[in-house]
C-alpha cells in the first residue's frame, strides 16, 4: 500500500507539470494569435494606403504621399507609424506601416512586447486593356490635363468622312448609341485593329451621351469622381485614312464629358487617371493602371 501511495503522488506531480506546460503553450498561442492579427492589419493598411496614393501618380507625388498617409490613418495606423516613399520616376509608391503590442504571457519568459512592420508598394504604368470604352477614337495630340478637347467632330467638321466614330461591335447607328450609353462590353487591347464608321450620326450621339453629360453637372475636372458616368475611356488611335478605314489602338485616355453639340460634336476635358486593369508597356496616354508589386 505505501508503494501505491507513492505512485499516486508521482502521477499527481506529473499531471501538474503537464497542466502547467499545456497552459503555457496555450497562453503563448494567444500572444501569437494577437501578433498575427496585428501583422494582417498593418499589411491591409499598407495595401490600402499604397493603392490610394497611387491614384495621384505620376502627376502629383506630393498629393500621393498625403493621400497615403490619410488612408493609413483611416485604417488604424497613425501618421507617426507610417512612412511613404516615391521613386525618382514618380511611378512607384512604397508604404511601410509599423505597430507594436504588449505580450501578456510571453512576458513570463522575458518578452514584454512585439514590434512589427509591413510594406506595400504599388507601381503605376500604361494600361493595356479597357472594357467599357466609348466608340470614339482620338488621335493623340499632347493633351494637357484640365484642357477641353473635341472628342468627336460635328457635322461639317469631319475629315474625309471620318468624325471620330469607331464601329465597335459592328456598324450601325443603334449599336453606336448603345455603346455610347453603356460603354462597349468587350475588352479592347493596345495594338488591336478597329474600323472607323463614317458619318456624324448626330441624333444618336446626343441620345447616347445626354445622360452621361448630365451626370457631370456641378463638377469640375478636379472634383469629378472617376466612377462618374461623365468620365469615359477612349482609345487613342492611329490617324485614319480616307473614308471607312482601319486604325490601331495605341493606348487609352480618360475624359470628363462636358458637352454634346447640336451637330453631334462632343467635347471633354482630358484627365490624368489611374484605374484597375491590365498593366502594359510603352507610352502612357493619360489613363494608367496600378498594381501591387510588394
Amino acid at each position: 500500500m505505501p508503494r501505491l501511495r507513492a505512485e499516486s503522488g508521482q502521477a499527481t506531480v506529473l499531471f501538474a507539470l503537464a497542466a502547467v506546460a499545456l497552459l503555457s503553450v496555450a497562453s503563448l498561442s494567444l500572444d501569437a494569435g494577437r501578433a498575427y492579427i496585428t501583422t494582417q492589419q498593418l499589411k491591409s493598411a499598407a495595401d490600402a494606403a499604397a493603392l490610394a496614393g497611387g491614384q495621384d501618380l505620376p502627376s502629383d507625388p506630393t498629393a500621393a504621399v498625403s493621400v497615403a498617409m490619410t488612408t493609413a490613418a483611416e485604417n488604424g495606423v497613425p501618421s507617426q507609424d507610417v512612412s511613404v516613399q516615391i521613386n525618382a520616376q514618380d511611378n512607384i509608391i512604397t508604404v511601410t506601416t509599423r505597430g507594436d503590442i504588449p505580450y501578456y504571457f510571453a512576458s513570463l519568459f522575458g518578452i514584454d512586447r512585439g514590434s512589427f512592420q509591413e510594406t506595400s508598394a504599388v507601381e503605376v504604368g500604361p494600361i493595356s486593356e479597357v472594357t467599357g470604352a466609348m466608340p470614339l477614337g482620338v488621335v493623340w495630340s499632347d493633351f494637357v490635363p484640365g484642357q477641353t478637347y473635341v472628342l468627336k467632330d460635328g457635322g461639317g467638321s469631319g475629315s474625309d468622312g471620318n468624325y471620330g466614330i469607331l464601329a465597335l461591335g459592328g456598324p450601325g447607328a443603334d449599336i453606336y448609341s448603345q455603346n455610347l450609353a453603356n460603354g462597349y462590353g468587350a475588352p479592347l487591347t493596345v495594338g488591336a485593329a478597329l474600323e472607323t464608321q463614317t458619318g456624324t450620326i448626330e441624333g444618336k450621339t446626343e441620345d447616347g451621351l445626354s445622360a452621361r453629360v448630365a451626370a457631370g453637372a456641378g463638377y469640375s475636372w478636379q472634383t469629378i469622381p472617376l466612377t462618374s458616368p461623365a468620365v469615359v475611356d477612349l482609345p487613342i488611335i492611329s490617324a485614319p485614312c480616307n473614308g471607312k478605314s482601319e486604325v490601331t489602338i495605341l493606348g487609352f485616355a480618360a475624359f470628363f464629358l462636358t458637352s454634346v453639340g447640336c451637330k453631334g460634336e462632343v467635347q471633354g476635358v482630358f484627365l490624368d487617371a489611374v484605374t484597375s486593369g491590365q498593366f502594359g508597356q510603352g507610352q502612357s496616354y493619360g489613363l494608367q493602371a496600378e498594381r501591387l508589386i510588394e
